[in-house]
């Protein structure tokens, strides 16, 4: 009888030890296809993230703004047509050689923007094509233009507070009218680097300035391509 309890008891130890075994083996498969789980998620939803959100540098801060241009701001009562007739001898002295234009009909703005590569390219004198972009012809590209706001003669968006979202902005290049619709507008540190959040499948435009009154803050203007369509 001894023996027979020894047998049975050796019996059931062992598979108790089969049965542990058995769930070690499942709680480590488990453990494994977790981790594996969570690792396809995490690079599907970092590789959408990079696809998303492109990074860039934007310089767009006071010191770059010409001394007669820091006078002017520091008096915001100054006379429009002064200002008109500023940036009129201001550009006599340059042949800029516009390569498109910029217009948005709701604040009445139609102005020309240089070559990417030109040494007017500069928020000190025009709107200006950040290194990153694309031109209009470009598939699927961002063309992204910044220029001042506030109360000087360079101040070129300084209207771009009174857009929202569904207006619309046209630019001209190489001989094609791009038709663009606003579909975000949001804000973001002045720090020198601007998060612009943009659907890479399609063509836009991005437009970046300080935000009205505000000393801290830049807002960004994402527009889609309306017309012409691409093929």
């Amino acid at each position: 009888m001894n023996l027979k309890r020894k047998k049975l008891c050796q019996s059931n130890d062992k598979q108790k030890v089969n049965k542990i075994k058995k769930s070690s083996v499942g709680l480590f498969a488990l453990i494994l296809i977790t981790i594996g789980t969570f690792i396809m998620c995490y690079n599907y939803f970092v590789e959408k993230k990079d696809k998303l959100y492109e990074v860039m540098n934007l310089l767009l801060y006071d010191d770059e703004t010409p001394k007669k241009i820091k006078k002017k701001e520091e008096q915001p009562n100054t006379d429009d047509e002064e200002d008109r007739t500023q940036s009129a001898e201001e550009e006599a002295k340059f042949d800029y050689q516009y390569v498109g234009v910029l217009e948005i009909p709701k604040i009445n703005l139609r102005r020309g923007f240089v070559d990417i590569n030109s040494k007017y390219n500069n928020v000190s004198r025009n709107i200006t094509v950040i290194e990153s972009s694309s031109y209009p012809d470009v598939r699927n590209g961002n063309l992204i233009l910044a220029a001042h706001s506030g109360n000087c003669y360079v101040c070129f968006f300084n209207k771009l507070w009174k857009l929202s979202k569904g207006d619309v902005a046209y630019v001209d290049y190489n001989n094609i009218r791009y038709t663009y619709k606003i579909v975000d507008i949001y804000e973001v540190k002045k720090n020198g680097t601007v998060t612009i959040k943009r659907d890479p499948s399609k063509k836009t435009l991005t437009l970046i300035t300080c935000t009205h009154n505000s000393d801290t803050m830049q807002t960004v203007y994402i527009l889609e391509l309306e017309s012409p369509i691409e093929e």
